[in-house]
C-alpha cells in the first residue's frame, strides 16, 4: 500500500524545482545581510525593552517617537481612508508609500486593541511589540540590495562582509532610535533600480524608481543619474512609470483633504529648535513663529488602595518656530541634475555610477535647512560599498564616520554643527572615489550608437580580455 502511494504521488514540475532552487540560491548568496538584518531587529527590540529598566532603572520602554505618527497614517490606510493620512496630527510629510507598507501592522494593532503612543506618550505601548519588529525588518531590507550591489561591482566575500557589517552598524540608529524605516526602504528600492539599470532591465528601472519615490521622495536626487544611463528612447516611459505610483497614492488625499495634503507635501514643516539648524535656515520660509503653548503630560499613578489611574499635568512652554524645508532642497535637486548631465556626457562605469549616486545623496545633507543625524545614513551606506575593497581607505573612513556620528548628535549653533558634519561627510565620500582601474571599466549604460555594453563584474572580465 505504501509503495502504491509513493508511485501515485505527482512528480515535482521543472518550474517548481527551478523556483525552489532560485530561492535557495538567493538565500544562500544573501545569508550575511539577512543574518545582519535579524541582528538589527533583535538589537532594536532589546534596546527598546531593556535599556530603560536596566540602565535608567525606570519602568518604561524606549520607543522611537517619530514612528507613531506614521503608524496613525497607516491605520487610516488600513481602515480604508487613505484620504486622511495627512490629517489628524499624523505629522506625515512624505508620500504615503510607507503608510501603505505599515498598513498591515496598523490593522493588527487596531483589531486587537493594542495601545499606541499617539497622541500622548505611554510608558508601555503594547502596539510596539508588533510594530517594532516589523518596522525594523522593513528598514533592514536595504542590506540585501547593498550586498547585491557590492557583488555586482566584483567585491570578494571578505570585502562584502566588511561592507555589510559597517552598513548594519550605521543602519541601526535609523530604525532603533529614530523610527524612520521609509528612508532605508526608499534607498533599497532605488538601489534595486540601479542594479536593474546595470542589467539593462529598463522597465524594472522605471517601476522601481516609482516605488522608491512613493516611499521616500528625496531619492529623486539619484534619478538624474539613472536617466543618464537609460537609452534616450526609453526616457518617456521611465518618467511615466516613475510618476505613476506616487500619483495613484496622493490622488485621493489631494481630492479629499487638499489643504493639509499640500501643506505637508509642498511646505514640509520642520522644527529647528528640536532638530539641528544649519546655515541654510536663512533661506527657509517661516511657517509659524515661536509662541507660548500648553503641553499635557500623562502619568500612570497607583493609589494606596491599589487603584490605578491617569494623572494629567499641564506644562506651559514656548513652542519653537516652524520652517519650510523645501527651498534649500531645490539647490540639491538642481546639482543632482548636473550630476546626471555629467553621467550622460561621460558614460560612467558601474563603480562610477554608484559613486555619483553617493554624491547625489550627500547633497541633501549639505543643503538641508534643518538636519537630523539619520539623514547622513544613505550616502554613507553607498560610500562603504566602494570603500570595502581597500582596507586603508576603509579604516580612515570608519574613523571619520565615527567622529561624524558622534558630532551629529551634539546640539550647537548652525555653523558650529554644520561645518564639521559637511567636512567629515566629504572625507568619507572622497575616500570612496573608485580607483583608476574601476574608472576605466566599460560604461554602465548604452553608448551613443545604441549598443549596450557590459557592466559590473562582467565588464571587468571583458576589459581584462581586451587588454590581454
Amino acid at each position: 500500500m505504501i509503495e502504491v502511494l509513493e508511485h501515485s504521488s505527482a512528480p515535482e514540475s521543472p518550474a517548481a524545482r527551478s523556483s525552489a532552487n532560485w530561492i535557495a540560491d538567493g538565500l544562500r548568496r544573501r545569508r550575511v545581510p539577512l543574518l545582519l538584518a535579524v541582528a538589527v531587529v533583535a538589537l532594536t527590540m532589546a534596546y527598546s525593552l531593556l535599556w530603560g529598566p536596566l540602565v535608567h532603572h525606570g519602568s518604561f520602554w524606549i520607543v522611537p517617537g517619530d514612528i507613531w505618527g506614521t503608524l496613525r497614517s497607516a491605520q487610516f490606510v488600513a481602515w480604508g481612508d487613505i484620504g486622511d493620512v495627512y490629517g489628524h496630527g499624523s505629522g506625515l510629510v512624505t508620500l504615503p508609500g510607507i503608510s501603505v507598507v505599515l498598513a498591515p501592522v496598523g490593522f493588527v494593532i487596531s483589531h486587537f486593541n493594542l495601545s499606541i503612543s499617539f497622541p500622548y506618550a505611554l510608558a508601555h505601548p503594547t502596539g510596539w511589540l508588533v510594530l517594532g519588529p516589523y518596522e525594523a525588518a522593513i528598514g533592514s531590507i536595504v542590506l540585501v540590495p547593498l550586498d547585491a550591489l557590492a557583488e555586482q561591482l566584483g567585491l570578494d566575500r571578505r570585502a562584502r562582509l566588511r561592507a555589510s557589517v559597517a552598513e548594519a552598524v550605521l543602519l541601526w540608529p535609523l530604525v532603533g532610535i529614530w523610527g524612520h524605516p521609509e528612508d532605508s526602504l526608499g534607498l533599497a528600492l532605488i538601489l534595486w533600480a540601479v542594479l536593474a539599470a546595470m542589467d539593462r532591465r529598463w522597465r524594472a528601472v522605471g517601476w522601481l524608481v516609482g516605488l522608491a519615490l512613493a516611499v521616500q521622495p528625496l531619492v529623486v536626487l539619484v534619478v538624474p543619474c539613472l536617466v543618464a544611463v537609460t537609452p534616450r528612447r526609453g526616457w518617456p516611459k521611465l518618467v511615466l512609470r516613475a510618476l505613476a505610483p506616487a500619483a495613484a497614492l496622493v490622488a485621493i488625499p489631494l481630492w479629499q483633504s487638499w489643504r493639509v495634503t499640500t501643506q505637508a507635501l509642498f511646505k514640509q514643516p520642520n522644527y529647528p529648535r528640536i532638530d539641528h539648524a544649519t546655515p541654510w535656515l536663512a533661506l527657509a520660509p517661516v511657517l509659524s513663529k515661536a509662541h507660548p503653548a500648553v503641553v499635557k503630560r500623562f502619568f500612570l499613578t497607583t493609589s494606596p488602595a491599589g487603584v490605578r489611574d491617569f494623572t494629567a499635568i499641564s506644562l506651559h512652554t514656548i513652542s519653537g518656530p516652524v520652517v519650510a524645508a523645501g527651498p534649500a532642497r531645490l539647490i540639491a535637486v538642481g546639482l543632482s541634475v548636473l550630476l546626471g548631465f555629467y553621467a550622460y556626457r561621460h558614460r560612467p562605469s558601474s563603480a562610477q555610477l554608484v559613486w555619483l549616486c553617493c554624491v547625489a545623496l550627500a547633497l541633501r545633507c549639505v543643503f538641508e535647512a534643518v538636519m537630523d543625524p539619520y539623514y547622513l545614513w544613505p550616502p554613507l551606506a553607498l560610500a562603504f560599498v566602494l570603500l570595502a575593497r581597500s582596507l586603508p581607505r576603509l579604516a580612515v573612513a570608519s574613523v571619520a564616520t565615527a567622529v561624524l556620528t558622534w558630532w551629529s548628535y551634539r546640539h550647537l549653533g548652525p555653523w558650529e554643527w554644520w561645518v564639521p558634519v559637511v567636512a567629515l561627510l566629504a572625507v568619507a565620500v572622497a575616500l570612496a572615489i573608485p580607483t583608476q582601474a574601476a574608472w576605466a571599466q566599460v560604461p554602465a549604460g548604452p553608448d551613443r550608437a545604441g549598443t549596450e555594453p557590459l557592466s559590473g563584474r562582467a565588464g571587468s572580465v571583458a576589459l581584462k580580455g581586451l587588454n590581454a
